[in-house]
C-alpha cells in the first residue's frame, strides 16, 4: 500500500510517501517551522510525490498526525489530508502524536513500558504509557507536572517527548533519545495498518483550544477595499460569508478540505474602517496544470452593488495569469442574471449548458451555464455568443 503522510502539528512541516508492501519510506521531506505550515504544506506533499517517482493516482491512503499538537497545526493537516481524500476516493486516518513517539521508541527498548510525555503549557503536560506490547496502560490525560511525577514514581521503561524535561521521572525511566517531533514515515506506517472505518479523520483533542476564531465583524458602510489571500486558517470566516449567500452553504470543515486540497486559492476581501478589517466577500478556485475553476463567489448581501464582486473577479484573473493559467472556467445558473452581467461584464465566454443541473428548494430545477475566460486572448468572445 503506498501512504501519504504529513505533519503539521509540531514545530515542522512533513511529508512522506510509504510503501507499506516494502516497509520502506520513498520519500520524505520536512522543514522545521514554528509557523507557515499551511503555506508550506501543498507544495512539500507534492515535492514527496515527485522525489518518490510515482502520482497521486497512485496513492492508495492518506494519513495526518491528529495530535496532541497546536491546535491550529493539528486542524491544517488533518483538512488537507481529508480534502484530498475527496479527489482521490481514498481513505484518510489520524494517527496520535502518542502512537508515533511510542512505537518509534519500541526499536531497541526491550519490551520495556514506554510513557508519552508532551509538554501542555500552562504547567501541564499530556501523558499517556504503554506497555511491552504496545497496548495502552495509562489512557492519553492532561496532567499538571507534579501529578505526571506522581504517577510515575513507582514506574520503570522509557519516556519520550517535549514533556519528559519537566517531569521528575525516576531513576528507573531513562530519557529516550527518540525526537519529540512525530515521524512522518512512522506515521504513514501506523496508518498502512489501521483499519479503514469509513470515518473520516478527526483531530485527537484532550482539551479545548486557547482560543476561539471569531466571525466577521460586518459595518454596513462602503469603505476602502483590500484583497488578501486567505489559507485553511480562515475556512470559518468564508463560511460565515458563504452562509446568508447560499441555499446549501458550505460549513467550516467542508470549507478547509476545500482549501486544503492541491491547487486551491481563497482571496478575501475586507473593507477597511478605522483600523479594522471587516470581511465582505471572497471568491474560492483551484488550479490543475494551466487551467483553474472558480468553485464559488461570495459577496455578503449589505456589500453587494459596491465592486466587491467584480474586484475579485479581478484579483483572481491576476493570480490566474502569474501562476501560469491560460484559461479559467465558471459555471453558474442560466436564470442568476446578476451573475451572467458579471462574467459577461469580466469577458467570461459561454461554453455550454447543463440541463436541471441545480436543484432548487421549491423542487424546480435550473440549468448551468458553463463560460471561461481565455488569458491568452485579447478580445474574448462575449458571454451571449453561441456555444
Amino acid at each position: 500500500m503506498i501512504v501519504l503522510s504529513v505533519d503539521t502539528a509540531h514545530a515542522a512541516c512533513s511529508a512522506c510517501v510509504f510503501d507499506t508492501r516494502a516497509n520502506r519510506s520513498l520519500s520524505l521531506v520536512s522543514e522545521l517551522m514554528q509557523r507557515g505550515h499551511a503555506e508550506r504544506l501543498a507544495d512539500m506533499v507534492q515535492e514527496a510525490v515527485v522525489a518518490a517517482g510515482i502520482s497521486f493516482a497512485d496513492i492508495e491512503r492518506l494519513a495526518a498526525c491528529s495530535g496532541p499538537g497546536t491546535f491550529t497545526g493539528v486542524r491544517i493537516g488533518l483538512a488537507f489530508v481529508r480534502g484530498l481524500a475527496l479527489v482521490l476516493k481514498v481513505p484518510a486516518v489520524g494517527i496520535t502524536t502518542f502512537a508515533a513517539l511510542a512505537h518509534s521508541c519500541r526499536t531497541g527498548s526491550d519490551g520495556r513500558d514506554i510513557w508519552v510525555i508532551q509538554d501542555a503549557r500552562r504547567g501541564e503536560v499530556y501523558l499517556e504509557g504503554f506497555d511491552g506490547d504496545g497496548d495502552t496502560m495509562h489512557p492519553a490525560s492532561v496532567l499538571s507536572i507534579s501529578e505526571a511525577g506522581e504517577l510515575l514514581r513507582d514506574a520503570s521503561g522509557l519516556a519520550v517527548g517535549s514533556g519528559t524535561s519537566l517531569v521528575a521521572l525516576p531513576d528507573a525511566v531513562a530519557v529516550s533519545e527518540v525526537s519529540s517531533i512525530p515521524d512522518a514515515a512512522m506515521i504513514a506506517r501506523l496508518a498502512g495498518k489501521a483499519a479503514d472505518t469509513g470515518a473520516a479523520a478527526v483531530p485527537f483533542y484532550l482539551r479545548a483550544p486557547d482560543a476561539k476564531a471569531q466571525l466577521p465583524l460586518v459595518k454596513h458602510r462602503e469603505t476602502a477595499l483590500s484583497i488578501e489571500p486567505a489559507g485553511v486558517e480562515y475556512a470559518n470566516v468564508l463560511a460565515a460569508i458563504h452562509t446568508p449567500c447560499f441555499e446549501d452553504a458550505w460549513d467550516s470543515t467542508a470549507m478547509a478540505a476545500l482549501l486544503a486540497t492541491p491547487g486551491a486559492i481563497a482571496l478575501l476581501a475586507t473593507q477597511d474602517k478605522d483600523g479594522d478589517k471587516n470581511p465582505s466577500g471572497f471568491v474560492l478556485a483551484r488550479t490543475a496544470a494551466d487551467e483553474m475553476e472558480i468553485l464559488t463567489l461570495a459577496v455578503l448581501p449589505h456589500a453587494r452593488r459596491r465592486g466587491v464582486a467584480r474586484a475579485l473577479m479581478q484579483a483572481v484573473r491576476e493570480h490566474a495569469g502569474q501562476s501560469g493559467v491560460s484559461r479559467i472556467f465558471i459555471e453558474y445558473a442560466q436564470d442568476n442574471q446578476a451573475a451572467h452581467a458579471l462574467y459577461e461584464s469580466a469577458g467570461y465566454a459561454r461554453n455550454g449548458v447543463r440541463a436541471n443541473y441545480y436543484k432548487n428548494p421549491d423542487g424546480t430545477a435550473s440549468d448551468a451555464v458553463t463560460a471561461s475566460l481565455c488569458l491568452n486572448e485579447a478580445e474574448p468572445l462575449p458571454l451571449s455568443a453561441n456555444p
